[in-house]
């Protein structure tokens, strides 16, 4: 009777650490699958932006000629689109495991760089190849926009081989 409930009890115990481990396992699953969806949808406004960004250069490009105040404005839209870029890293840094952008990232080196001192031509000509470089490094012909399959580790060297590059261009 003694060595029937000693049995019994060592089968709820079983039983308990079994559910426990089950529902530590789902939990750890969901966090992971969290982290997934977080980090593609980071992928893709940071693609998003870079497209939007280029769009604006080649307008700049294109009505260089045009009226003064229209180029302006397109300027100060390319500096928005820059710093929400920054933004996006910034924010994934804190957010999204295994990312660690460098400090001094390309998009703020670019939004703070002054345009008169490189002369617009120039200035865009530069801001057009960095983000050119990054949005081919992150383009899947499959998908016909960002790779699903980037991983953080490769997202982070895009990065800061374009934050190379815009330390190279603008200092």
């Amino acid at each position: 009777m003694r060595e029937q409930k000693k049995n019994q009890g060592v089968i709820w115990v079983i039983v308990v650490l079994v559910m426990f481990l089950i529902g530590t396992s789902v939990l750890l699953y969901q966090e992971q699958e969290a982290d997934k969806r977080a980090f593609q949808s980071l992928l893709n406004r940071v693609y998003m932006e870079i497209d939007s960004s280029l769009n604006i250069t080649s307008f700049i490009t294109e009505n260089h000629t045009t009226d003064d105040e229209y180029v302006e404005r397109l300027f100060i839209n390319l500096e928005v689109r820059l710093n929400n870029i920054t933004t996006l890293l910034e924010f994934a840094d804190r957010t999204v495991d295994d990312t660690n952008f460098p400090n001094g990232d390309f998009a703020r080196i670019a939004s703070y760089t002054s345009v008169e001192d490189y002369g617009e031509a120039a200035y865009l000509r530069r801001v057009q190849e960095i983000l050119t470089d990054i949005k081919e490094a992150m383009y899947s012909e499959e998908h016909n926009q960002e790779d699903p399959n980037l991983t953080p580790e490769q997202f982070n060297t895009i990065i800061e081989e374009a934050t190379d590059q815009a330390w190279q261009y603008f200092n």
